[in-house]
């Protein structure tokens, strides 16, 4: 067996005036050196060759063609034909574990195949005779027959037992691929619908604060609010959300609208949470301070849009 020597870096410890840094340190090593592989040169150099007479077969079966629909733009629509079967290789190779599967564009490249050579037979029978009909129809045959050796050859024929293991495989790695694209649309749907929601909201907010566009001279102040309120029982009660109907809000919905009065008059929320209080004396002082903390929020929010 034959070695190579490889040279590769290390880290090793280095002090100096009693300090240590890692500093790399080459160092050399003996391997063995992989035998070539003359099986896989070998198969690359046969598909080298097909492929080299793929391309003449190719490139005759286009100019026939092509002469055969007149020139021109026959001659683009005539790679048509031969380019059809030998994308279907691609297929075919694909699906070289799955027998089932490579039988379809196996069958598939064949009849391409043989429409390609009758094309190329019509057109030579036009020219100069069956002769020559024959042997062009015979080169795009000739290219599939090769390509039918060499993929015979590289064929993965798994025993039954195998084959089944193989497909329970596959099956579970399609059906995470299934479950992953469906969570992925879910989640699209998800995103979507709450985007949608932090839109209205965002909508409703800015109809709360309308008052503050309305300018310095039409804003009403806490005391007015106050006295239209004891005037004309209770404050219509606000929308609950976006196209609903009005309808009886809750108690916390109260004490929002009176947290956004308060705010709005310029008291700041010690002073919102003690006029609150005094208006509804039941209320959880530490419920009034959260909602009087949001809206807050929700006010400074809006004087920055």
């Amino acid at each position: 067996m034959k070695f190579l020597t490889e040279t590769r870096t290390r880290l090793l410890p280095r002090t100096i005036d009693g300090v240590t840094h890692e500093v790399p340190e080459p160092y050399s090593v003996r391997i063995p050196k992989v035998p070539v592989d003359k099986d896989r040169l070998a198969l690359i150099g046969v598909s080298a060759l097909v492929l080299t007479l793929t391309l003449v077969a190719i490139v005759w079966s286009t100019y026939s063609i092509g002469q055969l629909l007149g020139g021109g733009p026959g001659y683009a629509a005539g790679t048509v034909f031969d380019v059809a079967w030998l994308s279907v290789l691609l297929l075919e190779w694909l699906a070289r574990f799955d027998p089932a599967k490579r039988a379809f564009p196996r069958k598939v490249g064949w009849a391409l195949a043989l429409v390609a050579a009758g094309a190329i037979f019509l057109e030579g029978q036009m020219a100069g005779g069956w002769q020559m009909a024959l042997v062009g129809a015979a080169v795009s045959i000739v290219a599939k027959v090769l390509w039918w050796a060499v993929f015979k050859h590289i064929d993965k024929d798994l025993a039954p037992a195998d084959a089944a293991w193989v497909a329970a495989e596959m099956s579970k790695a399609n059906a995470k691929l299934a479950i992953a694209g469906v969570r992925r649309q879910a989640a699209k749907a998800e995103v979507a619908a709450r985007l949608e929601l932090l839109a209205a909201e965002r909508d409703l907010g800015e109809l709360a604060g309308l008052d503050h566009s309305m300018g310095i001279h039409n804003a009403i102040t806490a005391e007015q609010v106050r006295e239209h309120e004891d005037g004309s029982g209770s404050p219509e009660p606000p929308l609950n959300r976006a196209n609903t109907v009005r309808e009886q809000v809750e108690q916390g919905l109260n004490i929002s609208h009176l947290a956004r009065v308060e705010l709005k008059a310029g008291a700041s929320r010690e002073e919102a949470v003690d006029a609150i209080l005094a208006r509804i004396p039941d209320a959880k002082q530490t419920s009034v301070e959260a909602t009087v903390r949001r809206e807050r929020n929700k006010l400074d929010r809006a004087a920055y849009r």
